[in-house]
C-alpha cells in the first residue's frame, strides 16, 4: 500500500472516530420515579398590602440564586423575596402605564435574570431586570398573533423562547425573548391539542409542553410542533381527576399540578403515573385554599402559592 493510501486511510479513520463515538451507546434514561413524598418546611406571608404580605398571590418562581418572585395579583405588584420569605424589593402598582399592572398573574425568569410578567387585565407581557427596572413590553387586547385575552401562565424553554397561556383565546403563543411572535398552538375545543381556558404551561428539555387545560379539567402534553402526545385528567375529586387545575411545574423527573378547585397538589412521573395526592381544603399548614402557582427547584423544593390563604408554602420533595 502506498504512503498516500495509508495517509488517506488514517484521515478517514480520524474523521469517522467522532461519528462512531457519537453513535455508540446512548446515556441511560433518567430513572422512573415510583414514589414521592412532600415535607412541609416553611410558610410565609399573610393577607395584607405590606412588605412580605399578599393579596391573592398567583405565580411563584425561584431563580438559581434563590430569589423568589411572586405575582401579588390583587396588590398589582411583584414581590422579590429571599428563600425564607424576607422581602427584598417590590415593583409595580395599579394602572396601565409602564411598570404598572392590572392583575399580574404569571412570572418567568430567564438565564439573564430578566423577569417576564403576564399583566393579565392589561393584556400584555412586561419585562424587567432583576431589580424591577422596566425594560420592555408587548401585546394588546385581541385575537391576532401577539395579542391576548387574559394571559395567565408564562414559561421559558432552555433556548430562551417564551410561551404564554393566552387563556380566553384558548391557545398557547410562543415568542422570542424580544417579544417577536413565533408560533401559535391550539384553539377552543375538547379534543387533543384543543383547549378551554389554558392557565399555565411548562416546557421540558425535549421541548414538550405541559399545559394546565383548566376548564377541560386535564393536563395536556404537546410535542414541540404543538401536536398532542398525551393527556391525563377529567372533572372530579378522585385520583387523576381535577377541578380547574391552574398551575403546573416540572423537573427532570416529575410533573406537579396545582389542582386548584380541589385545593390539593397532584404529582405524576413523566410516564403519566400518579405518585401522590397531597393536601385538602383548609388553612392549616399543609392545607390549601385554591392553590395556583407552583414551582419546583433544583434543590428539590416545591413552592406553592396558596392563593386563597394569601401565603406561600414550601415543601421538600423526597424521592
Amino acid at each position: 500500500m502506498s504512503v498516500k493510501r495509508i495517509a488517506a486511510l488514517l484521515l478517514l479513520l480520524l474523521f469517522l472516530a467522532p461519528i462512531a463515538f457519537a453513535l455508540g451507546n446512548p446515556p441511560p434514561p433518567p430513572p422512573v420515579i415510583t414514589n414521592v413524598k412532600l415535607e412541609l418546611i416553611g410558610i410565609f406571608g399573610r393577607a395584607g398590602s405590606g412588605d412580605g404580605q399578599f393579596y391573592f398571590p398567583k405565580a411563584v418562581k425561584v431563580t438559581g440564586a434563590g430569589n423568589i418572585f411572586v405575582a401579588d395579583s390583587s396588590n398589582n405588584r411583584v414581590q422579590r423575596l429571599e428563600q425564607n420569605g424576607s422581602p427584598l424589593s417590590i415593583f409595580g402598582s395599579f394602572g396601565d402605564a409602564d411598570s404598572e399592572f392590572n392583575s399580574p398573574t404569571g412570572v418567568a425568569v430567564d438565564f439573564n435574570n430578566l423577569i417576564y410578567v403576564t399583566d393579565q387585565e392589561n393584556n400584555r407581557i412586561q419585562k424587567f431586570d432583576i431589580y424591577g427596572n422596566y425594560q420592555d413590553q408587548w401585546g394588546s387586547f385581541g385575537s391576532a398573533d401577539g395579542q391576548f385575552q387574559n394571559p395567565l401562565g408564562i414559561a421559558l424553554d432552555y433556548w430562551g423562547n417564551i410561551y404564554v397561556a393566552d387563556s380566553d383565546n384558548d391557545r398557547i403563543q410562543k415568542f422570542d425573548m424580544n417579544g417577536t411572535h413565533l408560533e401559535t398552538y391550539g384553539a377552543f375545543g375538547v379534543g387533543g391539542g384543543f383547549f378551554d381556558h389554558p392557565s399555565d404551561i411548562a416546557v421540558d428539555r425535549n421541548r414538550k409542553m405541559y399545559i394546565a387545560d383548566s376548564n377541560n379539567h386535564r393536563i395536556q402534553v404537546l410535542d414541540e410542533f404543538g401536536q398532542p402526545i398525551g393527556s391525563v385528567g377529567s372533572l372530579g375529586t378522585g385520583p387523576r381527576q381535577f377541578e380547574f387545575p391552574r398551575g403546573i411545574a416540572i423537573d427532570n423527573n416529575l410533573v406537579y399540578v396545582a389542582d386548584s378547585g380541589n385545593s390539593r397538589i397532584q404529582i405524576f412521573n413523566k410516564q403519566g403515573d400518579l405518585l401522590l395526592v397531597f393536601g385538602s381544603p383548609g388553612s392549616e399548614p399543609g392545607q390549601f385554599n385554591q392553590p395556583t402557582g407552583i414551582c419546583a427547584t433544583k434543590g428539590k423544593k416545591l413552592f406553592v402559592s396558596d392563593t386563597g390563604n394569601h401565603r406561600i408554602q414550601v415543601f421538600r420533595i423526597k424521592y
